[in-house]
């Protein structure tokens, strides 16, 4: 179960955290328990761990001190955080592709996302940031995000990271915390904490005043609207200024049909099986088996998806159910493939040459490609009269050809360490001979 740490202000409504009372500007950062040890006064805190001395009066005020030199060995104290000296906690650019922007400008490798920058991605764009302290935060497409506090309070040690989504997804995971650290994602209804999970969060301003949070690792605490609610792994809640939902189950993941172990044509394309109660799916395409550097996505009504523009390689595909409520499930397996764009746009004519043909090709694709060349008689398909394999020129010349409608087709070949031999077919063509 998470501790209740957080104090939460949001839509005009103020929700507050049994664990904290007091005035609402401190209310609205939080604040840290910190126990008097002998010999302490309000002054000595304030020079180890507040931000000036004006703060240790802000201190004696919010608690009552009478005495800002005698304390209670013992007593709680309780500082607002923005009053706490701290050192920076590094959000750091790991990986991105497509329109991405930070504070405006292109992102680099390595680059520190700073508090207060606005992180902004387009169509299929994608951005993952990885921190010091364990956590990681993705943002897929169409999503608008700002990283409002990430810092370490010199008092305890103290993490507190604060991370904004306005619009789109984002998808976080946080080791476990210990003591007062706080790691909280928020949007404009909702404040998700965690202390050692996996989650998502969405909003869509377009489509309703909705929040969504999806747990897929340990559990999280959901404040909205006046309520807080717990959602364990497996389950997600939606939220709103009305409050926080119960519970729901995610959906299962599906189950890919055929997806290919090499992928040629110039369109990608995956199929899966329905899962009941879904309304769409989320297809994800990505370099790494656990899809944390992105490179598309594509969200469908129908059990299949078609993605265009890829280079080749080898990638991961996974795909996640859509429930009515918009809450998305746990994401399949992801499935290993060979993207080799392979193909031969073929013609035949009649040769200078007395009773001759000359066949030729280009090929798309395939460096180090080879050819296989095949003719029939279109009456006659099971019997071929030329099957040339490990052609290294893109034709080939035959003669006496008897009168007669015939079918030929070209392929192009190539072999791949992982997959063998790999071999596409161009499409049959006719010719038809005379007399």
């Amino acid at each position: 179960m998470l501790k209740q740490f957080k104090t939460i202000v949001f839509g005009g409504l103020l929700a507050l955290s049994p664990f904290f009372a007091g005035q609402a500007a401190a209310q609205s950062q939080g604040t840290v328990i910190y126990t008097v040890q002998r010999n302490d006064t309000l002054y000595g805190i304030a020079d180890r761990y507040l931000v000036s001395s004006e703060s240790a009066r802000q201190v004696q005020r919010f608690n009552r001190v009478r005495n800002p030199r005698h304390l209670s060995i013992n007593r709680r104290l309780r500082i607002p955080r923005n009053l706490l000296r701290h050192e920076p906690v590094q959000l750091i650019v790991s990986s991105f592709s497509g329109p991405v922007t930070i504070g405006g400008e292109a992102p680099a490798t390595d680059m520190i996302l700073n508090e207060n920058d606005i992180v902004m991605t387009g169509p299929n764009g994608f951005i993952r940031f990885s921190s010091g302290f364990g956590g990681r935060i993705t943002l897929p497409s169409n999503t608008t995000a700002q990283l409002i506090r990430a810092r370490r309070y010199i008092l305890g040690n103290t993490l507190d990271v604060d991370f904004s989504v306005t619009r789109g997804r984002a998808t976080a995971s946080s080791p476990t915390l210990e003591g007062q650290d706080r790691v909280r994602m928020r949007t404009p209804v909702a404040v998700t904490a965690v202390r050692g999970t996996e989650f998502r969060v969405a909003y869509d301003p377009e489509n309703g005043d909705n929040s969504l949070t999806e747990v897929t690792e340990g559990a999280v605490q959901v404040a909205a609207g006046g309520q807080e609610r717990a959602a364990p792994a497996g389950f997600g809640v939606s939220s709103s200024a009305a409050g926080v939902s119960e519970p729901e189950a995610l959906l299962p993941s599906p189950q890919f049909l055929d997806r290919g172990a090499v992928q040629t044509d110039e369109l990608l394309n995956f199929s899966f099986e329905p899962v009941v109660g879904a309304k769409g799916y989320r297809v994800q395409l990505g370099r790494d088996a656990g899809l944390l550097d992105i490179v598309s996505e594509q969200v469908v009504n129908t059990e299949a998806a078609t993605m265009q523009s890829i280079e080749n390689g080898r990638y991961y595909v996974r795909v996640r159910s859509i429930s009515e409520s918009g809450l998305e499930g746990g994401n399949s397996d992801s499935d290993s493939f060979l993207r080799k764009q392979l193909g031969v746009v073929a013609l035949a004519g009649a040769s200078p040459d007395y009773d001759s043909f000359n066949f030729s090709w280009t090929p798309s694709g395939g460096e180090s490609a080879t050819f296989a060349f095949q003719i029939w008689l279109q009456d006659t398909p099971e019997t071929l009269l030329v099957d040339e394999v490990g052609l290294t020129a893109t034709k080939i010349a035959l003669t006496n050809l008897s009168a007669g409608k015939y079918e030929w087709r070209v392929a192009v070949t190539e072999t791949d360490p992982e997959e063998g031999l790999i071999k596409v077919w161009g499409e049959a063509q006719t010719l038809t001979v005379s007399q």
